[in-house]
């Protein structure tokens, strides 16, 4: 495959509304603590984002300040097809704005609503996909804090995506944490007591929570009253409907447990018959999913020099690896999601792929090790108008890096660049 084949970046539309940077703002989606959540176009790509937009107007004490750094620094380190992807962090005098893949078929609750509750077999699959996005941030020592239907989100194709990782915290070695928060329904009893908490088992119990309302339809403890509502959480008593199977029963059942040391663990849950056999899909492996997101495309990436003036594949390349969250880094990703959306969308062939990188002067070996080849990455790439794209570029360059926040260029003294600041 020639290089000259591969699509360049298509005219953007003329943008219109509020811009942040590289994109303009749309509708609202949420509202959190610090501000909102929107729905935003980023210019370059024509790619539909979400973007949470934090006021450091209402960050007014050092524990608020904590809190966004470290859902910052916790987003960094997450990559994993089962939770939502961080792509940029824009910090500005007034807003920091962190910019993530948007997920665009609603939350798991609306999802179960629409069906009353889900078969065994589909609450298997998407419950297989939770554990494994689950147990992912578990290796890297990041406790979620938070998990519920409602931060569950589904992508095109039915499958999940935890979001809202704004309570997640880092575990210490101990692994104990004592801040208490969250939902109350899906609140652990250790945790609403108030005391020191293994986290990992307060994500196992709000798992057991969710995995209970899509096979039963509601959630396990829940009260309009408070203070009602935490007595049912605190006595530990679950009520499974008879016509759920055995299987689901016993896994059910030793999830919810009241007391955290007799909890099944998220591994004795992959091993549990229920989650093995309920569905006839293969069970996802959480280092295939990790390592498959690592690969890079060359040919996105000679779209990229292609077309935007002053980027270069080394330094494309570099921010990648080292995964930088940058307007790169977002451009490359999205590009990639639209490769992946579109209809004639090809497998990663490695032929195709080396053919590409030496046009940009790299060396691809078939292990996926890459050596520079040239002096200058990109000296030898065949110039725009082979590609028709002249047009396309300017108008990318155009509508770059600018802003409606006339400060975003002034240095700020919001640091979030060290590593993640422990709960105290």
């Amino acid at each position: 495959m020639n290089p000259e084949e591969i699509s360049p970046i298509p005219q953007p539309e003329k943008p219109a509304g509020k811009r942040v940077q590289n994109y303009i703002l749309g509708k609202q989606l949420g509202r959190g603590t610090f501000g909102d959540v929107r729905i935003a176009t980023q210019i370059t790509t024509q790619q539909k984002v979400a973007m949470k937009i934090l006021d450091k107007s209402k960050i007014k004490c050092e524990d608020d300040f904590k809190r966004v750094v470290r859902e910052i620094q916790v987003l960094k380190m997450l990559n994993n097809p089962f939770v939502v992807k961080l792509l940029e962090v824009i910090d500005t005098p007034n807003h920091i704005y962190l910019v993530t893949e948007y997920i665009d078929n609603g939350e798991l609750l609306k999802y179960i609503a629409d069906r009353k509750k889900l078969t065994e077999e589909d609450a298997c699959r998407l419950f297989r996909q939770l554990v494994s996005g689950l147990f992912y941030c578990h290796t890297r020592k990041v406790c979620h804090r938070d998990l519920k239907l409602e931060n569950i989100l589904l992508d095109a194709d039915n499958n999940i995506k935890i979001i809202d990782f704004g309570l997640s915290n880092v575990l210490a070695k101990d692994y104990q944490l004592k801040t208490a928060c969250g939902s109350p329904s899906y609140a652990s009893p250790e945790m609403l007591c108030q005391k020191k908490y293994d986290g990992p088992m307060v994500d196992v119990w709000s798992c057991g929570v969710i995995l209970f309302a899509m096979i039963c339809g509601y959630l396990p403890f829940d009260d309009p009253d408070l203070q009602q509502l935490y007595k049912k959480v605190l006595n530990g008593r679950v009520e499974v409907p008879e016509y759920v199977s055995p299987q689901a029963t016993d896994l059910l059942n030793k999830i919810l447990i009241q007391e955290p040391k007799y909890r099944i663990s998220l591994s004795e849950i992959m091993k549990h018959p229920w989650y093995i056999n309920a569905c006839k899909l293969e069970i996802p492996k959480i280092k295939e999913c990790d390592v498959a997101q690592n690969t890079i495309d060359f040919k996105i990436v000679y779209t990229m020099v292609q077309t935007l003036k002053g980027w270069d594949a080394q330094t494309i390349i570099k921010a990648i690896q080292q995964n930088k969250h940058n307007q790169m880094t977002a451009t490359y990703f999205l590009l990639c999601e639209k490769r992946s959306q579109s209809e004639n969308k090809k497998e990663w062939i490695y032929e195709e792929q080396a053919n590409v990188a030496r046009a940009l002067g790299i060396n691809l070996s078939p292990d996926g090790s890459i050596q520079i080849i040239t002096d200058k990455v990109g000296a030898q790439i065949s110039p725009r108008s082979q590609l028709g794209i002249n047009e396309t570029a300017s108008f990318i360059q155009e509508n770059t890096g600018q802003s409606e926040d006339k400060n975003d260029h002034k240095k700020t003294s919001f640091e979030y660049e060290n590593k993640v600041i422990p709960e105290q």
